[in-house]
């Protein structure tokens, strides 16, 4: 789903997307001139890899999120919840794949490393 973010309005409004069998849902709405924010959570089970063992497994989650889409280029001190769309599209599938991409990066562990204390720790 895109949508030009100068036809975007001040008032809440709802959008859900399915991506790789998880659902982002949530609302967006103009904040300024130049920015929307997008807040919502992402739901689902999403395909991890043991940071410790590397196997894969699968997860249960449900996590929020609150991104500023911006049409403007942005300042090397600003906020790292801020994206940029200088093509003046707000493109809500890529965001929610953005989204998805950084809770798999995250540190996990699978089930059977996680009640496991017995690895080496270097000082």
């Amino acid at each position: 789903m895109q949508i030009l973010l100068r036809k975007i309005h001040e008032s809440k409004n709802d959008f859900s997307i399915e991506k790789n069998g998880l659902v982002c849902r949530g609302k967006f709405w103009r904040s300024g001139k130049h920015s929307v924010i997008v807040e919502g959570t992402i739901e689902g089970d999403v395909s991890l890899h043991c940071d410790r063992c590397g196997e894969a497994f699968t997860k249960h989650i449900a996590e929020p999120f609150r991104i500023e889409v911006v049409d403007r280029p942005l300042k090397v001190d600003e906020s790292l919840d801020v994206i940029e769309c200088l093509d003046g599209i707000v493109d809500f599938d890529m965001i929610c794949e953005s989204e998805i991409a950084s809770i798999q990066s995250e540190y996990h562990l699978c089930p059977e490393c996680e009640g496991k204390n017995d690895f080496e720790m270097e000082f």
